[in-house]
């Protein structure tokens, strides 16, 4: 009786469980380790697009960060991503991030220190 209880819970919770989609983790950056990742990754900023045309880390594409679906990214999911916004305080680029290893891409990266940091390591920015 107790293992046809136990079956039954299982064929019950089973579909729920197989429904989520697993994800590969969202791996955190320096602006350093992204600076020479450059031309090997897709950069998105997740910053308004006022602050997109002031500054923005070469190459980038400008995204939404609350618009993450799958016509936005790469096709291929082998293609690396690196999500960044503004500064630390601000958590747009985690949640890029998350919503696009969601979606299955592998390769997800954040710059948590955002434009702000990658500026104060002195890098370049485009325009």
């Amino acid at each position: 009786m107790r293992h046809a209880f136990i079956l039954l819970i299982m064929l019950v919770l089973a579909p729920g469980i197989m429904a989520q989609k697993s994800s590969a983790p969202v791996k955190d950056i320096t602006p350093q380790e992204l600076s020479a990742m450059l031309g090997q990754v897709q950069v998105i900023d997740v910053n308004e697009a006022e602050t997109f045309a002031e500054a923005h880390v070469p190459g980038a594409k400008l995204l939404a960060y609350d618009a993450i679906t799958a016509e936005v990214l790469p096709a291929d999911t082998a293609i690396k991503l690196v999500f960044y916004c503004w500064s630390p305080e601000c958590p747009a680029a985690g949640q890029a991030a998350q919503a696009a290893a969601q979606l299955g891409h592998p390769h997800v990266y954040c710059m948590p220190a955002g434009i702000t940091g990658w500026q104060d390591a002195g890098l370049p920015t485009e325009p």
